[in-house]
């Protein structure tokens, strides 16, 4: 059994989280939410979005390579053909 004061303490925690997550910071009540059983699966979320992310920088910074070669190649096509 809990004493009252440690009650009292986790009920003053969860009421804050509970505070947090309505004022949309998910990002605290998400790492608060790592120390229960759902852990396994706020890791898993984690780790899927920083995937993607890294995913779509990788992408975004092949095409400005690709951007930029092809504009330093091609720089005649980028005149107007009537000027």
């Amino acid at each position: 059994m809990l004493n009252e004061d440690t009650l009292e303490k986790l009920t003053e925690m969860m009421e804050n989280m509970a505070n947090r997550v309505i004022r949309g910071n998910m990002g605290v009540a998400a790492d608060m939410l790592c120390w229960t059983p759902l852990a396994p699966w706020i890791r898993a979320s984690r780790r899927t979005r920083i995937e993607t992310q890294t995913h779509d920088s990788r992408l975004r910074e092949k095409a400005s390579a690709l951007c930029k070669d092809a504009t330093r190649e091609h720089a005649d096509l980028l005149a107007s053909s009537w000027a």
